[in-house]
């Protein structure tokens, strides 16, 4: 097997291989099988995304890889799309102070800490680690990965 090497950068993840185009278009196949669609393609790497499954507790996430030479590294992260974080705070602004709230003042102080604190943790590494916010997702998300990639860039 090839040695691939994945660091936790806080907000994403960045698995390292050393491979070639071929070990990343098996890597973007796999990724395609898993439900994800391209965003953009160029001749040295992709950039996919997959939709949230909340109901499976699955969040967004994205994919962005790059090959320059025989150096392949391949970010990946979960993430709080801006809809939904315009869509809730639009709710805590314009439904809470109409809804029977008492103080319509808190409520949109409320609705600004919940846009401060999705804006600061938007996105989030796949750690086998992970704790709190999305710990199973996190922790699901990094054992498929490194098992994708690491079937990808193994080698013959």
């Amino acid at each position: 097997m090839a040695e691939v090497t994945i660091r936790h950068l806080g907000r994403t993840t960045r698995a390292t291989a050393r491979g070639g185009k071929p070990q990343l278009k098996k890597v973007r196949d796999a990724l395609i099988l898993k439900g994800f669609v391209p965003v953009s393609e160029t001749d040295d790497g992709f950039d996919l995304r997959r939709r949230a499954h909340v109901t499976q507790d699955d969040w967004p996430m994205r994919v962005k890889a790059r090959c320059e030479g025989q150096r392949c590294e391949i970010d990946y992260f979960l993430f709080i799309p801006w809809g939904w974080i315009a869509g809730f705070t639009a709710l805590m602004w314009l439904v809470l102070p109409f809804a029977g709230v008492q103080h319509a003042v808190l409520a949109f102080g409320l609705g600004l800490v919940v846009l401060a604190s999705a804006l600061y943790t938007q996105k989030f590494d796949c750690r086998p680690n992970a704790k709190y916010w999305q710990a199973r997702p996190r922790q699901r998300w990094h054992e498929t990965m490194e098992k994708l990639i690491g079937e990808a860039f193994a080698r013959a």
